[in-house]
């Protein structure tokens, strides 16, 4: 059983590097038709009335936040657990981060946010966040959902209702060099975010110096190589959100028999997890060590994310108040790597790490 070994993201198929050699050889890289082909399958997907794509999630969220109106000094909800992409673009704006504590549960933002102009949430690992993901309170909701496409709420996409930042980087369930898109039910709000992809220039005209209307533009414009390889792997993700449900399932059953804590998803939610994280009760960092050691000497590899929660973060925090972030961060583990998450494990090296689970780390 060699779990370390790199199997994410899936290695191209020949139908998929004849496809980029076409690209290539078109010559037409960026604002061409795999880019729109993208945004045809992003909405038919979400069901989300528009989208627009973009070189990465990163500024997908960074272009959501200004055409959402996020200006220097906005106050801006957002978890304390999550990764720095998350609020790079709100750092660039001088948004003024009001970092909340997450649900123990979840860990997810839940009710009772700061006060704040805009909330920025995120579906962490793949799970919903169970806000409103239009409007919290009167204040405008963007998620950051670059974990969780092709998950479900109440039956349909989890980006059906609002605004959602998507990524398609390598670590994702759609894979490729980079790339990402915002969807959105809001005509008025694609087609600022068209603009800003594009330096400020309105959709449609040449650019120039003279054609930039809106402030806040940069060169966002997406790659037609990564594109035309991310239309062609949406293909792919019922297949491969169904392989990290059943897997997780499996997983789940095994944490529950040991009594180890693990994330869990509302009621209405069926994520394609992108992460399995679990600790011990209580969240204690000592036993997080031993249950990372023990695991990685039975050949089960771990790794931590959002080891620093970003309102301590030397660049993004400075601020305090959200210990169940705090205990999570420091007290959990999420299982296998990015380079071999367990959607990859086949059914015999599942049921190995489940038997490791529960006689190693559950005794």
């Amino acid at each position: 059983m060699e779990l370390r070994q790199r199997r994410w993201p899936p290695e191209p198929a020949e139908e998929e590097l004849k496809l980029l050699c076409e690209v290539a050889r078109s010559r037409t890289w960026t604002d061409g038709p795999w880019t729109a082909e993208v945004e045809r399958r992003m909405e038919r997907l979400t069901g989300a009335p528009h989208a627009v794509a973009f070189n990465s999630c990163t500024s997908a969220l960074h272009a959501a936040l200004h055409a959402m109106g996020c200006v220097r000094g906005t106050r801006l909800a957002v978890p304390a657990l999550t990764f720095a992409g998350t609020v790079t673009g709100a750092a660039h704006i001088g948004a003024r981060m009001a970092f909340a504590d997450v649900h123990p549960r979840t860990l997810n933002l839940a009710d009772g946010l700061p006060e704040a102009d805009m909330v920025l949430a995120v579906d962490l690992h793949g799970v919903p966040h169970g806000l409103d993901r239009v409007r919290v309170d009167g204040r405008p909701v963007l998620t950051d959902a670059c974990q969780s496409i092709g998950s479900l709420l109440s039956g349909r996409h989890v980006g059906a209702a609002g605004t959602h930042a998507w990524s398609f980087s390598s670590a994702k369930l759609i894979a490729a060099p980079d790339g990402g898109a915002v969807t959105t039910g809001d005509a008025g709000l694609a087609e600022r975010l068209r603009e800003l992809r594009d330096y400020g220039v309105p959709a449609g005209r040449s650019r120039s110096n003279a054609a930039v209307v809106r402030a806040g533009g940069h060169n966002w414009r997406p790659s037609e190589l990564s594109m035309a390889m991310v239309a062609h792997r949406l293909d792919g993700l019922d297949r491969w959100a169904a392989r990290a449900r059943a897997v997780t399932a499996r997983v789940h059953e095994a944490l529950d028999r040991t009594g180890l804590w693990r994330q869990r998803a509302g009621d209405a939610a069926e994520p394609a997890w992108h992460k399995i994280r679990f600790g011990a009760p209580g969240w204690a960092p000592q036993e997080a060590a031993r249950m990372e050691g023990a695991l990685a000497r039975a050949g089960v590899p771990t790794h931590r994310w959002g080891l620093v929660p970003l309102h301590h973060h030397p660049v993004f925090g400075g601020s305090a108040g959200a210990p169940v972030a705090e205990a999570a961060a420091a007290g959990t583990l999420c299982l296998g790597t990015e380079a071999a998450p367990p959607l990859t494990w086949n059914d015999d090296e599942v049921e190995q790490v489940c038997r490791i689970l529960e006689t190693i780390i559950g005794s």
